[in-house]
């Protein structure tokens, strides 16, 4: 789902990456979160975020996409359940 959220924001006509940024699951950080301007993903292949320095970021790792100061996706955390 954040792959298509992002797609949208990158090819949309009528949408400003440059307004956007992305928090995704980074161990060893602080709250173990990174957030970092949209404008810092390259690309989007495969199963990654292609950043600009070359690192590559699982979709899976994303915890939640943010424009002018909104939420526009979060993901949704499953509690456990029975088995």
């Amino acid at each position: 789902m954040a792959k298509r959220i992002l797609d949208m924001l990158i090819w949309h006509p009528e949408k400003d990456i440059s307004k956007c940024q992305v928090t995704y699951s980074h161990r060893g950080l602080k709250g173990n979160l990174k957030t970092i301007p949209a404008t810092d993903i390259q690309g989007l292949e495969g199963g990654f975020m292609i950043m600009v320095d070359g690192a590559m970021v699982p979709y899976h790792r994303i915890v939640k996409i943010e424009c002018d100061n909104r939420l526009i996706w979060k993901k949704s955390i499953k509690k456990g359940g029975s088995r």
